[in-house]
């Protein structure tokens, strides 16, 4: 009997250790997600350049054809890479940041100021020619004089 529980101890220490680890580990990835996230704000601000956020998900269809479609493209990729700060949000892996910012359907475009500011929420699948005119509208930096529907329309 003694044999047993001596036995049955060391299988429920294991697994203990091996709970304990994996639990380290989610909240060690946590923390590099939040820098990420963190990351693109005081790069916004440092270079005086609107946030772009893109939320989606690996099992949206839209999200897909937002990717092959649009963010493929050499003048948006150009674009995203030079005139804003851009992160890409995996709502599947960064649930906090979508959280954070209360995004229910995905693809979701969120649009900040340099200084963290909402200037918009664009929910949905855009065309390359109305996601080019989003990055126009910030590039110029036309949110600090006018409303983006009125600049886009």
């Amino acid at each position: 009997m003694a044999a047993v529980l001596v036995k049955y101890s060391t299988v429920m220490a294991k697994k203990s250790l091996i709970i304990s680890a994996i639990f380290l580990l989610i909240l060690s990835a946590g923390a590099a997600r939040a820098d990420e996230y963190s990351d693109a704000l005081k790069k916004a601000k440092a270079e005086n350049k609107p946030l772009l956020l893109y939320f989606y998900s690996n099992y949206c269809t839209y999200c897909e054809a937002m990717d092959r479609n649009v963010l493929s493209d050499k003048d948006i990729k150009k674009s995203l890479a030079t005139d804003v700060v851009y992160l890409r949000v995996n709502v599947d892996e960064k649930r906090e940041t979508a959280a954070r910012y209360n995004i229910r359907g995905y693809p979701t475009t969120y649009l900040l100021d340099p200084a963290g500011k909402r200037i918009a929420v664009i929910p949905g699948y855009m065309s390359r020619k109305d996601f080019g005119k989003i990055l126009a509208f910030l590039k110029g930096k036309h949110y600090k004089t006018t409303n983006i529907w009125d600049f886009v329309s």
